[in-house]
């Protein structure tokens, strides 16, 4: 079973045309879950999100018409907590002040180079995130005080010792007109301070790194009565703050308060420890027959086939039912509620149409989702057995089990990536390692004996011998870089096409080769990483348009045939390197972009590996075909086009 996360959709805002479309490309490039849309003015974003729903809007400050802090006013207007980025080239402190008072979410200013949009994409997620977290927080409040309004206990939540909420029951206990005549008092105004004299209630009690603590004390109603109770004390979050929800009930009855209260806490700390979906299930059973009282209960989880497979039930589910069955999608009324994702408490499943069995001795049943998980499904042989308290614990509960089957999900992809992220840090570092040792041992050798030729004698042809060793450096320098940095690429400029490869001829050995230039297009580009990848792929071409017996007997530079002719072309999205060699068999075509392998004897079988390491530092694809007379042809694509001259 996957875990997808979900997608984060970006309305970008730019009153160039190409701009905002070219942020929106950038971001989703940097990050799978963005999903950007790009218009040219904050009047067209308007109407975009009159049609659409969005989770972040990236704008631009200086547009004609609506500029970007009133497009930002209008957005507030609508919906107050919509993510607002403003990324601008106009930056000022007074803008930024600005900005940062008009309530912009955040301020960056525009820079060159595509890390920006590495950095613009990672401060959308982590917005996004804050705000989905942030509503997350808020709904499971918005939970928590339906099952204390539900309780029958009195509950009182205190922050710095001031009530923030009181629940129905406490309203009775302590003889209120309503909860409004409670909040902002004093907790010791309703709980007795302690014995000594102290001011403490209940909000230190919980400390040693327990989860729970349990006090008695005298409370006062607000007719000026004393009643004796037992009170049971946890840290929570309200609204922010760190507060304290304190459990008032009769002394009889605290024990088993204590006992579910602590056996919750357990259930939970356990919960998120597991490091299977299994055995998070089985926990979960044991949890809802234990805490809740859902004796007969058990786990269904989505499996590979898309059916909602038992993984974990109790005895007594088993008894009252045999066999647990696996439902398939749209057979039964587990399947209606898990597609709906609502708890459901059926009083009689056989009045019901979708009935898996009409014949089963299950009369009622509570269904609880677990997100895209599963379902928790608990069962009775009495008709409507359960009641709202069972659903509001229910919920709970599947709320817990469904955050820890995610947390399961997210540690497996971690181990899964970190895995990955090893096997190829040790491969470029294999590669990093050869081409240190292997390349540079031989050139520094060829640099120190030029150095002693130059002494000797004055040859114009050591001054090219120079600049191709230096040249040599350079590249083991930059090829060292790529390989120990991965796929990053920190500096992108406009690079013309055709001035790149004629740069790379001049310093390969071409013998009798010919370049053609069939295209004036301009791109985004590390510029040196693009000569490194055009060098090699010339060199691939000159070097296997001999045969392997003229390899073997002299080399490419050495073979006086017909030269090879190497086409530099566009291609929608991007540009082609063609030539009319010998051509790369099909059956090759998948491996040649592995490390070490040649089809040459005296190839190093790191040229098209490197090709594949810059395009995807790039962010392109790079596909190997034939071309039309009958060679190779690279084309690479999802490339930044710039401008056709």
């Amino acid at each position: 079973m996957g875990h997808v996360v979900s997608g984060i959709t970006v309305l970008c805002v730019d009153d160039e045309p190409s701009y905002a479309d070219l942020i929106a490309t950038h971001l989703e490039r940097n990050d799978e879950a963005i999903d950007a849309t790009g218009v040219t003015s904050a009047a067209d974003g308007l109407s975009y999100l009159d049609e659409h729903d969005v989770d972040c809007i990236v704008s631009d400050y200086d547009m004609p018409g609506i500029d970007g802090l009133e497009f930002l006013e209008t957005v507030r207007a609508r919906d107050p907590d919509m993510p607002f980025l403003l990324f601008t080239s106009q930056g000022s402190e007074s803008l930024a002040s600005e900005a940062v008072s008009a309530g912009v979410t955040d301020y960056i200013q525009k820079r060159h180079g595509s890390q920006q949009y590495a950095i613009l994409a990672q401060r959308i997620r982590n917005t996004v995130e804050r705000v989905r977290a942030k509503a997350t927080a808020d709904a499971a409040q918005t939970r928590t005080k339906q099952i204390l309004d539900a309780t029958s206990d009195a509950v009182l939540v205190s922050v710095a010792d001031t009530v923030v909420y009181a629940n129905p029951a406490a309203t009775e206990l302590f003889g209120a007109a309503d909860s409004d005549e409670l909040r902002d008092r004093p907790l010791t105004d309703l709980v007795e301070p302690t014995a000594d004299g102290g001011v403490e209630t209940v909000e230190r009690v919980v400390g040693d790194d327990r989860t729970a603590g349990q006090v008695r004390r005298m409370i006062r109603t607000l007719a000026g009565n004393s009643v004796q109770a037992s009170i049971t004390a946890c840290d929570v979050t309200w609204d922010g703050n760190d507060g304290t929800v304190s459990v008032i009930s009769d002394r009889s009855d605290t024990d088993e308060r204590e006992h579910r209260l602590e056996a919750l806490h357990e259930a939970t700390r356990h919960l998120m420890a597991a490091e299977v979906h299994n055995e998070v299930a089985g926990i979960g059973v044991n949890a809802a027959a234990e805490i809740i009282g859902l004796d007969a209960n058990a786990v269904h989880l989505i499996n590979d086939d898309g059916q909602l497979e038992p993984v974990a039930a109790t005895a007594s589910a088993r008894e009252l039912v045999g066999d647990i069955p696996t439902f398939e999608q749209g057979d039964s009324i587990a399947w209606r509620v898990y597609e709906r994702g609502e708890a459901t408490a059926v009083p009689d499943v056989r009045l019901e149409e979708d009935v898996q069995n009409p014949e089963t001795p299950i009369r009622s049943e509570l269904y609880l989702p677990l997100g895209e998980h599963g379902l928790l499904i608990a069962a009775s042989a009495t008709v409507d057995a359960f009641n709202e308290a069972d659903i509001v614990a229910g919920r709970v509960l599947a709320a817990n089990m469904e955050a820890a089957l995610a947390a399961v999900e997210r540690d497996k992809q971690l181990r899964d990536r970190e895995q990955e992220l090893s096997t190829q840090n040790d491969r470029l570092e294999q590669f990093a390692t050869v081409v240190s040792h292997d390349l540079r041992n031989p050139l520094n050798v060829a640099i120190g004996r030029l150095g002693a030729l130059k002494e000797e004698c004055d040859d114009d042809n050591i001054a090219a011998i120079e600049q191709a060793l230096d040249r040599m450096q350079a590249l083991i320098d930059d090829l060292l870089l790529l390989a120990r940095t991965g796929d990053s690429i920190t500096e992108m400029e406009t690079v013309a096409l055709g001035t790149a490869v004629e740069d790379c001829w001049e310093v390969v050995d071409t013998g009798d080769a010919a370049l053609v230039v069939d295209t004036d297009r301009k791109i985004q580009a590390d510029a040196t990483r693009l000569k490194q990848l055009l060098e090699n792929l010339i060199r691939n071409a000159i070097e296997h348009s001999a045969t392997d017996e003229q390899m073997q007997s002299g080399g490419a530079s050495d073979y006086d045939g017909p030269g090879v002719t190497i086409t530099m072309s566009a291609i929608p999205g991007g540009f082609a390197v063609s030539d009319d060699g010998s051509g790369i068999p099909e059956s090759d075509r998948e491996t040649v972009f592995q490390s070490g392998y040649s089809t040459t004897t005296d190839g190093t079988g790191f040229g098209l590996s490197i090709v594949s390491q810059i395009a995807t530092a790039h962010g392109w694809t790079v596909t190997l075909t034939e071309s039309d007379a009958g060679g190779a042809r690279f084309e690479f694509t999802g490339v930044d086009v710039v401008s056709e001259e």
